[in-house]
This record gives structure tokens, sequence and C-alpha cells, in this order.
């Protein structure tokens, strides 16, 4: 009798991890389960808080298995353009907002309207400027997830150690030209001593640094007819003044020292800009104090760079696998005060007029610059006119060539991208 109850037993158990890892929890409940696959480039720490989500995600929703594949973003739009091209997508994959205009070409996003009329995203939780990244030929084709952008890291301790501070001693980050040129000079060299292994301010990434600061000279990408624009007067006020840190005032590094972002990291360096998003590479770090705090007005206005992580639908799903995505979707947009541990700031107003998001000391900083922030141009050779703006400030910052010049080859150069891809998107069967 006891070795029978013993072989029932046993083989109770095996019938139990059969129905669990051939993924019949779902149809004891009802439904099948259904897998969906998702892509993103969250390589860093970024990918640890959004594996959490997603396992919180599966067990509230048994009838539903999201797997997350992660793939560098160096290579990651090329595989999924393939992947997707070819029928063999993910379910739903992460696109920044500057990058859709090229995906949308390729013709594999799934129109989300309904999503927002009634899959419970509301419209009105998003700022306008960031819904109109995913509008593409009346439709739109994502629900953003968060806005990363760019602004100003400090160390404190470097702060107070040049005296930098506000009348209740706390470190205080410049917040216009004066400030700046005045912390970066007394940060480089504390009490009046020359220190040659310090800085206050390195530039980190070149080209986002450069397009975070010409927006507050009034400088932008196209002209009114959507040509290149890039040696506009605002354009080259704005390089100019990042030349003359390096070759007039001395007050960043030498380019090919490498201090930039690592040189913040190791307390060589008093201030860097960079994005929200690299506060995850902070988090890590101990005995390196720092604030985050809003670009310092450098120009004539306000203004930064930023972009977003906008979550997209693969075409051609089921009705399964799209109300599994749709709920997927709502579950991360709802849930993004989580992510926003990740350095980023959330999309929706809701969760950012929370307690726990204005804790959230350099995130919450950043965000401040939302009612001024500038996208780049929705236009598909936006990565070729990147790559001209980056030669364009190396040569400035290198001394080479003055910043007119520069951005006059730099622009040259960006529209005959955008001529080429003009005449291939009217040619017969180049546009979608």
């Amino acid at each position: 009798m006891r070795i029978r109850q013993a072989l029932y037993g046993l083989l109770a158990t095996i019938l139990a991890i059969l129905v669990v890892r051939s993924g019949w929890i779902g149809a004891v409940r009802g439904r099948p389960q259904t897998e969906i696959s998702f892509w993103n480039g969250f390589t860093g720490p970024d990918g640890r808080v959004m594996l959490e989500l997603i396992r919180r995600f599966n067990r509230e929703n048994p009838d539903l298995k999201v797997s997350m594949q992660r793939i560098a973003w160096g290579t990651y739009y090329n595989k999924l353009m393939v992947a997707a091209v070819n029928g063999r997508g993910p379910h739903v994959f992460v696109i920044h907002a500057s990058a859709l205009p090229r995906m949308h070409r390729a013709g594999f996003l799934e129109p989300m309207d309904s999503l927002y009329r009634e899959g419970g995203v509301p419209e009105e939780d998003f700022e306008p400027i960031v819904l109109r990244t995913t509008e593409f030929d009346g439709h739109r084709v994502g629900v953003p997830l968060d806005i990363h952008p760019q602004g100003l890291y400090c160390n404190t301790d470097m702060l107070r150690e040049a005296g930098i501070v506000d009348e209740r001693g706390r470190p205080k980050p410049p917040t216009n030209r004066e400030e700046f040129l005045r912390a970066a000079s007394l940060m480089m060299h504390p009490r009046g001593a020359a220190n040659p292994d310090r800085y206050g301010f390195a530039l980190t990434h070149w080209q986002n640094n450069y397009q975070s600061v010409f927006p507050q000279f009034g400088g932008r990408y196209l002209d009114e007819r959507g040509n290149a624009d890039l040696d506009n007067p605002g354009n080259v006020e704005a390089l100019e003044f990042l030349g003359r840190l390096r070759t007039e005032k001395r007050l960043i590094p030498p380019p090919d020292n490498q201090l930039g972002w690592i040189g913040f990291r190791q307390k060589k360096v008093g201030m860097v800009f960079d994005g929200v998003y690299m506060l995850g590479d902070l988090k890590r770090l101990e005995g390196l104090h720092y604030v985050g705090a809003p670009m310092p007005v450098l120009g004539h206005k306000p203004g930064t760079m930023a972009d977003s992580h906008i979550l997209c639908m693969r075409k051609g799903l089921s009705e399964r696998e799209r109300d599994g995505v749709a709920r997927f979707i709502r579950f991360l947009s709802e849930n993004s005060l989580d992510w926003a541990e990740a350095g980023q700031v959330p999309a929706r107003r809701s969760v950012r007029n929370t307690d726990r998001f204005r804790s959230m000391q350099v995130q919450y900083a950043f965000s401040k610059q939302i009612p001024y922030m500038v996208y780049p141009p929705r236009i598909v050779p936006l990565f070729e006119m990147g790559l001209e703006i980056n030669l364009a400030v190396e040569r400035v910052i290198r001394g080479r060539m003055g910043a007119k010049e520069s951005l006059r080859i730099a622009d040259e150069n960006a529209q005959k991208a955008i001529d080429r891809d003009r005449a291939e998107s009217q040619a017969p069967g180049g546009g979608r």
C-alpha cells in the first residue's frame, strides 16, 4: 500500500512538472500559454531592471510568457531589420524615437492606435512632442516608454573643494555660462593651485555634447524645406564656444587622453554633459559623490537634446499574440516608475508626478528640461548626418579647422545623404 501511494505521488509530481514545462498552466486557467519575444539593447544595468519587470509580468499573467533578448545597440538595428524583414522578428521590441523613420520605412511596424483608444494607454498622459515622434501616415506606431535628455553631472566633492556652494553650504551646480566657466576653472585649480591631473569639465560623447548645446544658440539640423542646415549661425556659435574651451581657455583635457566620462568616474573631472541613462553606470561606483542638474544656459536660452525608447509591435501577429503584446506594453508603461530607477525619465506625466519620482535626484533634475528639449529630426539618413556632425566637432576640438568651415563640410555631406535618400525613396519600390 505504501509503495503504491509513493508511486502515485511520484506520478503526480512528474505530471505537474510536465504541465509547467509544457506551458499548460495557462490551459488549466482556460487558455493556452502564449510566448512573446522581446528584443532590446539594454545590455547594462538597465537590462537587469527590465528583466525583473518581465518576471513580474509573467507571474501576474500566467497565460503569457515573455522572453527577453538583449543585443548591443551597435548591432541591434541591423539584426532587428534583417529578422523583421524576413518575418522572423520579435513580437515586441524597442526602437529609439530617432530611429523610427528608418524602421517605419522598412514597413514592419504595426500601427498601435487601438492601444491608445481602448487599450488603456491615455494619450493625454504624454507630452505632445514625445507622442509626435511615433506618428507616421496618420497612425501611431509605438508607445513611448521613457525620455532620456542630456544634462549635467557634477562631482559634489570637487564643487565643495572649489567653494562652489549655496548659502547653506550645499554644492551648487552652475546654471549659466558665467557660473559654468567659473566652476570649470576653480575645480581645475582648487585654491589656486595648478593640478595637471584634474579638470573642471570634459567632453564625453562629442556629437551628443554638441547637440545638447546648439539648441541654446538657436541652432537647428534642417531648414524649412527639409534640407541640411548644419552651418547656420547658431550651430557655428555653439561649436565655437566648445572649441574655445579647449584652444583658448584650456579648460578641457586634450582629446587624446580619453578622460571624458572615465575621468568623471575616476574623480579627475568635475563636470560632464551626458544622458540620464548613464546614471546606472555611476550607481555601481563606491565613493563617488555626484549630483545631476539641467544643462547650464551657455547660449541665449535653455535647451538640450533628448530621445526616447519606443515600444513597438511587429506586423503579422495573431490575435492572441497582439493581445499579449498589448498587455505587456501597457504593463511596462504603467510601471515605468520602476524602469526609471535604471536611469530614465518616465514618458507619462502621471508617473513623473509622484513623490517617488521626485526623490530620484538625477532623473527629476533632468526631467525639468522637458519643456525645452529638442528631438533629432525625423529623417531616415539621421545616422549619416550624425556621423558628419561628430566629425565636424572633432575637427574643431582638435584645432584642425574653424567651426564655420568644419560645419560647412558636414552640411554638404549631410545634404548628399538626404538627396540620395530622396532619390531612393521615390524610385519604384524604394518607399512604403
